[in-house]
């Protein structure tokens, strides 16, 4: 008999050696920031954001070179020519209003460039934050809706024995049921958006999120809000928005100089070196060109209207900016008291269930009143999160149209949503 015992001894401490070793790794946790690098590895739209910047920074560099000198080689061969015909001619822009004016977009393509990326980087923050927080509400939405089932079925088991003592009415017992089935029901809802959260989360990071990420805590705390003024001005001087809106005015400047810049003569050195049927001639001096070309004419027309334009969308974007910061900052202070007030909303919830089913239990409350305070704390809970959350969203829109960097803006929003 002993040695039975030891054998089944040895035999269950192998088990659970394989069972260890089967077991897979421990995985580590995904946090905010960490998504935010991933996605911008694997959102197709910044990988094209990425390639958008790089070509609009070499055009950038084209436009800045178009006044050096230019080299041209040209060799042909005809049969009835003993050796091949070479022509290099080396051109140096002396007067070119279109050259020049091409020359002068350089700098605001560039700034262009950068800016509208830092607006992509944006986007992408937001984009990765909203599929965060779709994964927050989700979770807990299960995780009230689990509160409201054990609640619920506490209730039933209540109801059921008061039922049998001769205390309670069978319509109490059904009462409870229905809505514990109800709640039951709404579990497989929710658990199913919370997977298609998490797949859309997997689309933009290429990670698909354990249980465990992104768990609110208990309570959030304040964090310090900078004086509406201090944010303005930082709109004013640095949002990639207004940036790119003047850079973009400034560019379409210069498409009206390089319209006129068309219909004017040019003045060019041109240093000329020629190999013709074996003979060889070396030329130099000034070139004039004089354009006449009706098409030119109309495009001065065209190019100021379209500078009309930028500049109206200039404005527009500056005040646009202005107001959404405005508005953003507004909100941000008011969620600040919101949260403290929904939080204690649902702390005074959490209480009003218990009172609710002590004084069922003392026949002095109803079915209907307990099962209204679950339903309530619920509410409360789900109500919460989604303040939360919004104020999230909001807080990083703010610090982002502000023109702060977006690495820190997200940090900053992982340390209030996920403060443990």
């Amino acid at each position: 008999m002993m040695h039975k015992r030891k054998t089944y001894k040895y035999k269950t401490v192998i088990s659970l050696a394989v069972a260890t070793m089967m077991a897979p790794l421990p995985s580590f946790a995904v946090d905010l920031v960490g998504s935010f690098i991933a996605a911008q590895d694997a959102d197709p739209t910044y990988q094209a954001a990425k390639a958008d910047k790089k070509a609009t920074t070499s055009q950038a560099i084209s436009g800045r070179l178009s006044y050096l000198p230019n080299y041209l080689y040209t060799r042909q061969q005809l049969p009835t020519f003993t050796s091949p015909n070479m022509t290099q001619t080396v051109t140096q822009p002396i007067f070119n209003a279109a050259a020049a004016a091409q020359v002068g977009q350089g700098g605001p393509t560039m700034t262009l460039a950068g800016a509208t990326f830092q607006s992509k980087t944006n986007d992408l923050a937001t984009k990765t934050l909203n599929a965060v927080n779709q994964i927050v509400l989700a979770t807990e939405a299960i995780k009230a809706n689990d509160g409201q089932i054990n609640a619920l079925e506490s209730q039933y088991k209540g109801a059921q024995r008061k039922y049998e003592l001769g205390q309670g009415t069978v319509t109490d017992m059904l009462d409870v049921q229905v809505k514990f089935e109800q709640a039951k029901a709404n579990d497989l809802t929710l658990k199913a958006n919370l997977k298609g959260a998490k797949d859309q989360f997997f689309q933009i990071t290429g990670i698909y999120p354990d249980h465990n990420d992104f768990i609110l805590p208990n309570k959030h705390e304040n964090f310090t809000l900078e004086p509406l003024q201090a944010i303005l001005d930082k709109v004013e001087k640095e949002n990639p928005n207004i940036i790119s809106a003047r850079a973009t005015e400034s560019i379409a400047k210069y498409d009206i100089a390089k319209a006129a810049g068309a219909v004017l003569p040019t003045v060019s050195y041109v240093l000329q070196k020629t190999n013709y049927n074996g003979v060889q001639s070396n030329n130099n001096g000034i070139a004039i060109s004089i354009p006449i070309d009706a098409n030119s004419y109309a495009d001065n027309y065209t190019a100021y209207a379209k500078a009309q334009a930028s500049t109206s969308n200039r404005l527009q974007a500056e005040t646009q900016t202005k107001v959404e910061a405005q508005k953003l900052h507004a909100l941000v202070e008011a969620g600040l008291e919101s949260l403290k007030i929904k939080w204690k909303a649902m702390d005074t919830a959490r209480l009003s269930v218990t009172a609710n089913q002590k004084s069922y239990e003392a026949g002095v409350k109803s079915t209907t009143d307990v099962l209204i305070a679950i339903q309530t704390l619920y509410q409360a809970r789900n109500e919460y999160a989604q303040a939360a959350t919004n104020q999230a969203s909001n807080y990083m829109n703010l610090l982002l149209v502000a023109a702060e960097n977006p690495d820190e803006v997200v940090q900053k929003t992982q340390l209030f949503l996920f403060r443990k």
